[in-house]
């Protein structure tokens, strides 16, 4: 039997063009990462303030953490001392003995001793 239009697992949606513009390409790509990327959750009061007071203990007493913080396109951790912390551009620098990274306190989801 001849795969047809209504074969099940064809691709129907391009079915009547089979040729593509690199440009539509290129839309339908970018489409595709929008829907893959990784959306904040909102915290509420408490977990902030929860956040808030780990950060400030790790820094004071020089504790290492693990920080869950969100990327592009999932949440990702990081372990390490609390290098610096900017209020001014609501920031914070973490740094072990293999990288140091600086984080905006909007993409931090969780904080936990280490």
């Amino acid at each position: 039997m001849m795969p047809n239009k209504l074969t099940p697992g064809y691709n129907l949606l391009w079915e009547s063009s089979r040729m593509m513009l690199p440009e539509h390409r290129e839309q339908l790509l970018k489409e595709r990462r929008k829907w893959e990327e990784f959306h904040l959750p909102i915290l509420d009061e408490q977990q902030l303030a929860e956040i808030n007071i780990m950060i400030a203990q790790a820094f004071e007493q020089k504790q290492v953490i693990t920080i869950t913080y969100a990327k592009k396109y999932q949440p990702a951790s990081f372990c390490g001392l609390i290098q610096k912390i900017n209020t001014n551009e609501a920031s914070l620098k973490i740094s072990n003995d293999k990288d140091t990274l600086t984080l905006f306190f909007e993409q931090i989801l969780h904080v936990e001793f280490a």
